[in-house]
C-alpha cells in the first residue's frame, strides 16, 4: 500500500499523517508518467488528480477524505477520532472548513501566483477573501489545547496542520501576510502543532516540496 502524489500537496500530507500516526511509514510515490495528466494516471484515479491510496490488491481510492477514513479505520492502533460525538463533530467541523474553505481559497494563489497558469486578480483577491474567512471560522474553534481537538492527533489536525502551513508558505505574498497576522489562534496552533513528530515531519516534507517546485519554476524554462 502507498500514496501516489506529491510531498508538497497538503492532500497527499494529510493522508500521510494518519498512516504514519497509525504506525505505518507509508510511501508517497510520484504519479505514473511523472505526472496527473499521464494517461497512466488517468486510468487509475476517477477524478484524475491527487492524492490516490493504491491498495496491494491492485485498487485504489481517491480523495484525501476518503482515504485518511479508511487509513485510520483499516489500520491498527487506536482511532483518529474522539470518543464522544460532540468531538468527533468537531473534528468533521474543523476538516471541512480547513478543506473546503481555507485550501480552496488558497488554491487560487497557488494557480495565479506560484503557478502562473494565468494572470486573475480577481480570482486571487476572492481567494484569499474565501481562505481569511475559513481562518476566522477556525479562530472560533480551535481551543488552546495541545491539538486542534482535546489531548491527543486526530484526523482533525491531519486536515488542518498541512494546509495552515500552506498558508505560512504563501506568506511571501503580501496580502498573505496581512491575513496571517489577523489569525492568531491559527498561528499560535501551528507551532504546537510543529512540535509533533508526525506533524513536524509531514509540514517539513511539505515545506520542501513547494520550495522544489517554486526553483524549478524560477529556472530560464519556465520564465
Amino acid at each position: 500500500m502507498h500514496l501516489i502524489g506529491s510531498p508538497a500537496s497538503p492532500f497527499v500530507q494529510r493522508c500521510a499523517i494518519v498512516a504514519r500516526a497509525k504506525g505505518l511509514d507509508i510511501e508517497i510515490a510520484p504519479p505514473p508518467g511523472g505526472q496527473i495528466h499521464s494517461p497512466e494516471f488517468q486510468a487509475m484515479a476517477p477524478m484524475g488528480r491527487i492524492p490516490l491510496l493504491a491498495l496491494d490488491d491492485g485498487t485504489y481510492i481517491c480523495e484525501s477524505q476518503a482515504i485518511s477514513a479508511y487509513l485510520d479505520e483499516a489500520l491498527d492502533g487506536p482511532s483518529l477520532m474522539p470518543a464522544s460525538p460532540r468531538e468527533r463533530a468537531r473534528v468533521r467541523e474543523i476538516e471541512a472548513i480547513a478543506n473546503l474553505e481555507v485550501a480552496a481559497g488558497l488554491r487560487s494563489v497557488v494557480v495565479h501566483r506560484v503557478f502562473r497558469v494565468s494572470e486573475n486578480e480577481t480570482l486571487v483577491a476572492a481567494g484569499i477573501a474565501q481562505a481569511e474567512k475559513g481562518c476566522m471560522a477556525l479562530e472560533r474553534l480551535l481551543a488552546d489545547a495541545p491539538y486542534a481537538v482535546g489531548a491527543t492527533l486526530s484526523r482533525a489536525d491531519a486536515a488542518l496542520a498541512p494546509v495552515a502551513a500552506l498558508a505560512t508558505v504563501l506568506g511571501d505574498q503580501p496580502e498573505m501576510a496581512a491575513m496571517l497576522q489577523r489569525q492568531t489562534v491559527l498561528t499560535a496552533y501551528l507551532d504546537r502543532a510543529g512540535r509533533d513528530p508526525v506533524l513536524a515531519r509531514s509540514l517539513t516534507e511539505m515545506r520542501a516540496g513547494f520550495a522544489a517546485i517554486r526553483a524549478r519554476l524560477a529556472q530560464p524554462q519556465h520564465a
